[in-house]
This record gives structure tokens, C-alpha cells and sequence, in this order.
């Protein structure tokens, strides 16, 4: 298909005729956009079914090849010494620690934590005006307070990656020889 440009219009409506007419041509380019968009939508189905398949074999191989891995890193927490990944021929292998988040201690329930701060006192200000524990302030707070007289702890999870270097042996054998 041809692209094509529209130009926008010089003059200025004056009758409703003319407004009729725009209107009709307004109404024909909405229906080639629909019609253009449907058979793009069409293609990329089509272009997708093409590839989901594969793709999933891929990913399903990626999450068992991550979780051997991981289990290798766990196993031989030693290999890692003080640092917290490892470099390798081909890519970084470690863990990297979240974002601080809040999750009750055994036996609460942010119910319960709501209820304690409720209660008054310093803690009011961690609560929001629809009732809901404030875990931001909170969070931003730690250092201050003692999460635990409300039934909180700071916690922050590892996720295990492997980042890859996209590049051949052969690419990394010629630049080490250069």
C-alpha cells in the first residue's frame, strides 16, 4: 500500500454542505484506518503463531537451565567469597538484593499491625485516611523506630541472575590476541 499525506485544509468551513463533505471524508479515512489496522492486527497473528511455539521451548529450557543454576550458586555459596556475583566466560553469575519492603512477623497480620498503629501516639502518622498501613513511611522511617512494637520486620530478598554476554568465544579470542 501507498503512503500518502494529508494535508490539512487552507479554509475555513462556512456552510454545512462543506461540513457534510468533510465529515464524509473524515468518516472514509476512519473506515481505511480500521480496515489497515485489522489486516496489521491479522499479520501479527499470524507472524506470532508463527513463533510461539519455539519460544515457549525456549523459555521453558531458559527457567530449568536457571533453576540449575541457582541450585549450583546455593550449593557453592563459597565460589562467591565477599562478592556477590562472579564473573564467567560467558556472563556474570550472582545475586542481587531487592528493594526494602515490609512483611509481618509470625503471628501478625496487617490487621493487627493497622490495629497497633491505630492505637496512637507516634505511630499515627503511619497510617493512611482509608484505613491501610503506610509501608513507605514506615520503611523510610526504620532507623527511628522499632518496627517490632507494631509487629513489622524490614526485609530484603536476593534474586538470583545470569546476565549474558552476547557475543561469540571466537569475537572474545581475536579482541584478547589484539
Amino acid at each position: 500500500m501507498s503512503k500518502s499525506r494529508i494535508k490539512a485544509a487552507a479554509t475555513v468551513i462556512t456552510s454545512r454542505e462543506e461540513m457534510e463533505r468533510l465529515v464524509g471524508q473524515i468518516t472514509q479515512l476512519k473506515i481505511t484506518e480500521q480496515t489497515l489496522t485489522a489486516e496489521m492486527n491479522e499479520k501479527i497473528a499470524a507472524v506470532r503463531g508463527e513463533y510461539e511455539a519455539d519460544l515457549g521451548v525456549v523459555s521453558k529450557g531458559i527457567t530449568a537451565k536457571m533453576a540449575l543454576a541457582r541450585d549450583w550458586a546455593e550449593a557453592n555459596a563459597g565460589e562467591f567469597g565477599k562478592a556477590k556475583s562472579i564473573a564467567m566466560t560467558h556472563g556474570d553469575v550472582g545475586w542481587r538484593i531487592g528493594n526494602p519492603s515490609l512483611k509481618t512477623l509470625s503471628g501478625w497480620t496487617w490487621a493487627r499491625v493497622l490495629e497497633k498503629l491505630q492505637a496512637g501516639g507516634v505511630w499515627l502518622k503511619y497510617v493512611r485516611t482509608t484505613p491501610e498501613v503506610d509501608k513507605q513511611q514506615l520503611l523510610a522511617d526504620r532507623n527511628e523506630i522499632d518496627l517490632k512494637d507494631v509487629g513489622c520486620r524490614v526485609v530484603q530478598e536476593e534474586a538470583f541472575f545470569i546476565e549474558p554476554r552476547i557475543e561469540t568465544p571466537e569475537t572474545r579470542v581475536q579482541e584478547a590476541a589484539s
